[in-house]
């Protein structure tokens, strides 16, 4: 029997040999990182010199030590993946692009909204009546004291429905299941109460009461009143965006999930008219702030919590509910009705919905770029139109406010 080792000989070069044919082979060994012994071969052409055979070993060592990323060809047709599966897949990737308050959003209404209805099926199976059915389903769920859901909650499901099955369709090569199929609609229902906005005199009151109730949260209620930003985007102030001397607000961060973001909600940073009576307020605020040596200094936060942390902005539930009785208020109390009724009353008093939504942040990608060129005269202009009927408080107050406190 013939030895293998007879059958090629070594040369001068490590790792190259010589067929009996006369052809060179490229042969190298090496061990991995987890242990293993690779060996991989390359017979060379005839006509090929040992420096070419050279050349050939160390390719081998490189393929070996770095080997290539492939990616596995997919073929949707015979693809048996749930639709669990992808969702699952989705949200570990787009979980990492968005803010943490999106992300629980994202989470809660794929695991209770949609994963028992679609969940088991196969992905390449999933049509349009597949998503009508899941609309009618959505549409027939009621809360736990068997009311149905609001429009807006179904809204937000459909919106992230829609997006996976978009993505998934991509993904898959598949068609769009959610062509021409209509989000649920709740058409029996009457307006929420939460609608419903407050007039300037209202606005006062809150304020007044707030003061006597809740003095060291007087600014926060009055910079969302004031100023129509989110909770968000007020709990995530720092004193580096209020500038006393040109009378400005810049709005370029927010909370999410307890998470300070170095952007707003709409990604989009503005500018907003710092309001005669917000600016005595703030004075006020930040000489209390020094005065008590309030935690939360060294972050340079202007409405961080008691521990010195970032405020969530659902922090002020009781609150809310406490202004409104004191004020008499009929209706529901909260940033989000603050901010609403600043934008109503700048209507009107006939701000252009242009100048409005360069204060608000209402904006899309094409309204970004129309309102950008704004003024701050004309947002001031429209900012002072708005004069709720309170006290107005002064500076020379600090030292009530620090008796109070």
């Amino acid at each position: 029997m013939t030895n293998p080792k007879d059958k090629m000989k070594k040369t001068r070069n490590p790792g190259v040999f010589r067929l009996p044919d006369g052809r060179l082979l490229a042969k190298v060994s090496v061990r991995t990182s987890d242990g293993r012994v690779v060996v991989r071969k390359q017979v060379l052409a005839a006509s090929a010199t040992e420096k070419q055979a050279v050349q050939a070993v160390l390719a081998l060592k490189e393929l070996v030590k770095h080997p290539p990323v492939t990616t596995p060809s997919r073929r949707p047709s015979d693809t048996g993946q749930t639709f669990e599966d992808y969702c699952n897949q989705w949200l570990a990737v787009r979980s990492q692009r968005v803010t943490p308050k999106t992300k629980m959003t994202y989470v809660a209404t794929v695991k209770t909204f949609i994963l028992p209805r679609m969940g088991h099926l196969i992905c390449k199976d999933i049509r349009r009546n597949a998503v009508e059915s899941w609309v009618v389903w959505a549409e027939s769920l009621r809360r736990g004291n068997d009311k149905p859901y609001a429009e807006p909650s179904m809204r937000v499901w459909w919106r992230t429905l829609h997006v996976i099955l978009c993505c998934m369709a991509a993904d898959l090569e598949l068609p769009d299941p959610t062509r021409k199929v209509d989000p649920p609609q709740r058409g029996d229902l009457t307006p929420v109460r939460e609608t419903g906005t407050l007039t300037g005199e209202e606005i006062g009151k809150v304020l007044d009461e707030c003061r006597e109730k809740y003095p060291r949260r007087l600014a926060e209620v009055a910079m969302m009143a004031l100023t129509g930003a989110r909770a968000g985007e007020v709990y995530a102030m720092k004193w580096d965006v209020i500038n006393f001397d040109r009378k400005i607000i810049t709005i370029k961060r927010a909370v999410s999930a307890g998470v300070l973001l170095e952007r707003t909600k709409t990604k989009v940073q503005r500018v907003v008219p710092l309001h005669p009576e917000l600016e005595a307020i703030l004075m006020v605020h930040c000489c209390a702030q020094i005065h008590r040596n309030a935690p939360g200094l060294d972050t340079l936060l202007v409405f961080p919590s008691d521990k010195g942390t970032v405020r969530e902005p659902m922090s002020g539930n009781g609150m809310w509910v406490k202004l409104a009785e004191a004020a008499g208020l009929k209706q529901r109390l909260g940033p989000q009705v603050l901010r609403r009724s600043l934008n109503t009353l700048m209507l009107s008093e006939g701000v252009d919905r242009i100048t409005l939504r360069a204060i608000m942040g209402h904006t899309t990608e094409a309204m970004t770029q129309r309102y950008a060129g704004v003024g701050d005269d004309a947002k001031a202009d429209a900012i002072v139109r708005v004069r709720p009927v309170l006290r107005v408080v002064k500076v020379e107050e600090v030292a009530e406010e620090r008796k109070a406190s």
